[in-house]
């Protein structure tokens, strides 16, 4: 321990803002007995009216804080690195990080707070002014940056320079691996060009790009992140890009539990509902067609009552890869609507496109060769369905498609089944 010296303190102003009742009274008890001049604040908005009036010598503040965090506070003080400023901080604030040290923020204190070591922090930065050491040659912040943040930075081409030993860990793959390379070695092929496209719009123009994205580790795995990428700025041009991402691989999947059927793994009635507005005002926009096409397994009581019902729900799990192996476009979805009822909604095909893709599922499941003996219409099991295909202009509701697909759905079945009928409300 350094010895401290109570002149030096006692002639130093000091502002200390934390929303937090407990640690904010402990705090004050403790610097009190150096500090005659020790200014208090609960919240950002409390501390900039003090910060105006007091002009303190020091800012010691807490990161996370209710309405304006801390990182804004420093910003809305506009200090310019005038003052000397230490930040109480948790592991758990790694996202911040990176702003405060733009802000060059002197020191970081973690919690729980040893309060000898911030008396003695107050002190040096005093007798120094400043700290000689920036924070961004704090050894100790840097170690927790890399074991603990999934970070990368890349040139402006987006060739990466660095990488944290998280982010290596988290994708599987070593340093070495990474630098060198673009960030395409992660990416999953499923994702939109226009996703990519937008990304370096942003983030060429000078702003933060955030966004969740799927991407695929060392070993195939798929993961999902949040990701938020900062250009960084050198002589007000843009030298390097900084990426900081955040794990919410266990959170999509249980969003994909929420809004798949868990028997068949195709999307669910609920999602349907959701998915299907949002189509609707894509097609709208780009003046497109829009397809629903609702199906039904043929005489299908009649198969669960030779087979039994776990033979049956053997049926609709193939009949469900037979969907989602035809329709594999990105704006294509499938859903199991009920029992054994299924739906797909597909855009930007003309009508008789429309119509020869879903006779090529018909014939596929019919190719299955499920032998279905009970069935008046083939000796496999079968599927009908009613089709409709609508232009922007005419694109409505979901409740209005779904009628016209479900009335031609009928038609299929009272024409014989194993067919598709084209609804006359079509285009």
């Amino acid at each position: 321990m350094n010895k401290i010296n109570k002149n030096i303190l006692k002639n130093t102003t000091v502002l200390y803002v934390d929303d937090e009742k407990e640690i904010r009274d402990k705090i004050e008890y403790f610097l009190a007995e150096y500090l005659e001049e020790l200014y208090v604040a609960s919240n950002a908005k409390e501390a900039i009216k003090l910060f105006k009036e007091k002009r303190p010598d020091i800012i010691i503040t807490d990161i996370q804080m209710p309405g304006m965090n801390g990182i804004e506070m420093l910003k809305q003080m506009d200090i310019k690195n005038q003052i000397p400023v230490v930040i109480t901080t948790a592991h758990s604030d790694a996202d911040y990080f990176i702003e405060a040290i733009e802000l060059k923020v002197d020191k970081f204190v973690m919690k729980p707070i040893d309060l000898v070591e911030l008396v003695e922090t107050i002190q040096t930065l005093i007798e120094g002014s400043k700290l000689k050491q920036r924070l961004i040659e704090n050894n100790k912040l840097l170690e927790i940056i890399d074991e603990n943040v999934l970070m990368s930075i890349t040139d402006e081409e987006g060739v990466i320079v660095d990488v944290s030993s998280a982010f290596c860990q988290f994708v599987g793959y070593s340093k070495d691996e990474l630098i060198g390379h673009t960030h395409r070695i992660l990416k999953d092929e499923k994702n939109e060009k226009s996703f990519y496209e937008n990304m370096w719009k942003v983030i060429k123009e000078g702003k933060v790009f955030k966004s969740e994205l799927k991407n695929r580790k060392k070993s195939d795995e798929i993961c999902w992140v949040n990701l938020t990428i900062s250009p960084l700025f050198h002589n007000n041009k843009i030298e390097n890009f900084i990426a900081i991402r955040q794990d919410i691989t266990n959170r999509k999947e249980l969003e994909k539990l929420a809004i798949h059927d868990p028997m068949t793994g195709l999307y669910n009635r609920r999602f349907l509902n959701e998915v299907v507005e949002k189509e609707i005002r894509r097609i709208k926009r780009e003046g497109s067609v829009l397809s629903l096409v609702t199906m039904d397994v043929d005489y299908f009581k009649r198969y669960n009552d030779k087979y039994g019902h776990p033979a049956g729900d053997k049926v609709l799990i193939e009949i469900a890869k037979v969907l989602k192996k035809h329709a594999q476009r990105a704006t294509d979805y499938c859903f199991r609507m009920g029992g054994e009822e299924f739906g797909i909604i597909f855009s930007n095909l003309k009508k008789e496109d429309s119509l020869i893709f879903v006779q090529e599922m018909i014939k596929a499941v019919e190719n299955l060769k499920i032998i279905h003996e009970n069935s008046a219409c083939s000796k496999y099991v079968t599927i009908s369905a009613g089709l409709i295909v609508e232009s922007s202009k005419h694109l409505d509701s979901f409740k209005k498609l779904y009628k016209y697909s479900d009335e031609a759905l009928y038609k299929a079945k009272k024409n014989g089944k194993n067919q598709v009928v084209l609804s006359e409300n079509s285009l």
